[in-house]
């Protein structure tokens, strides 16, 4: 029986945590395409220009103002409140529809967050944030096409945004299409690369899919170097699994590789390591 493996607890759990919890997604709005940048939910800073002469508009900015400041103070209620006037006065104010999605969602009024975000896209079809929100949204509701979509919608408009790039990565991981899910987690860690959950998933799919062995054992040893010692349990335990199906050259390959992610492969309680590698190449013989 093949023995599966899996990915260390702490970081698995630590990427599923990017997505916020969601339920209610309809699917994505019907001819919209996006753009601008995508990053942490945040009151929006930017407004469309008030026309001079325009009252309604301008009452409409003014309460948006003051529902910034009371949800910078954590007063979502009273900011809900002044945004739904402000968009009385005035509907196309679409920051106003994406501060009530971010309110919504906090809340747990998922269905209400959605219909704020896709308003959003009806107004800016170019906005990144909101094609980022609805595919948070459908990926915790096991919708993951349309978490594609908006996803990949928000990469093609902007393709310095981490958080899409990453998702996408583990979605594909998902899926096995592992070309795919390099890409993305590439460019994920490319963008932060600080980030060691995106390097954790980026080395495991570069391991998984071979063909790149100098690269797959810098991505280990940069893992191995920051404190995680995965990758070397990792080879360790491929290579035992090469053993016994009488793989013997491979076995020594992935047991090598063991030795190259590990700076401390000296140490006295990796020596299990250099034992299963005289090992194998007794075998050899």
């Amino acid at each position: 029986m093949k023995r599966r493996w899996f990915p260390p607890r702490g970081a698995a759990a630590a990427g599923l945590a990017i997505v916020l919890g969601c339920t209610g997604w309809e699917g994505p709005p019907a001819g919209s395409s996006p753009a601008a940048r995508a990053g942490a939910v945040s009151p929006p800073s930017s407004l469309p220009e008030t026309k001079e002469g325009d009252p309604s508009r301008e009452q409409a900015v003014r309460l948006f103002n003051r529902a910034q400041e009371l949800i910078r103070r954590g007063e979502s209620r009273a900011a809900e409140a002044l945004l739904g006037e402000a968009l009385a006065a005035h509907p196309g104010l679409y920051p106003a529809h994406q501060a009530l999605g971010e309110i919504y969602e906090k809340d747990g009024r998922k269905r209400e967050a959605a219909a704020a975000y896709r308003q959003v896209l009806r107004l800016k079809p170019d906005h990144v944030k909101s094609h980022v929100a609805l595919g948070r949204l459908a990926e915790e509701a096991a919708q993951p096409e349309a978490a594609l979509y908006h996803y990949e919608r928000a990469v093609a408009l902007d393709p310095g945004a981490f958080l899409p790039h990453f998702r996408l990565g583990l979605i594909r991981r998902g899926r096995q299409q592992l070309d795919a899910a390099v890409h993305h987690l590439r460019a994920a860690a490319r963008i932060e690369p600080a980030h060691q959950i995106a390097r954790y998933w980026l080395w495991l799919s570069v391991a998984e899919r071979g063909g790149a062995d100098d690269w797959e054992v810098e991505l280990g040893r940069s893992l191995v170097e920051g404190g995680d010692e995965t990758p070397v349990r990792f080879y360790q335990a491929r290579a035992a699994h090469r053993f016994r199906e009488g793989k013997v050259e491979e076995a020594l390959k992935a047991i090598q590789k063991a030795v190259d992610v590990n700076p401390h492969w000296r140490e006295a309680r990796w020596r299990s390591v250099l034992a299963d590698m005289e090992r194998y190449r007794r075998a050899r013989k």
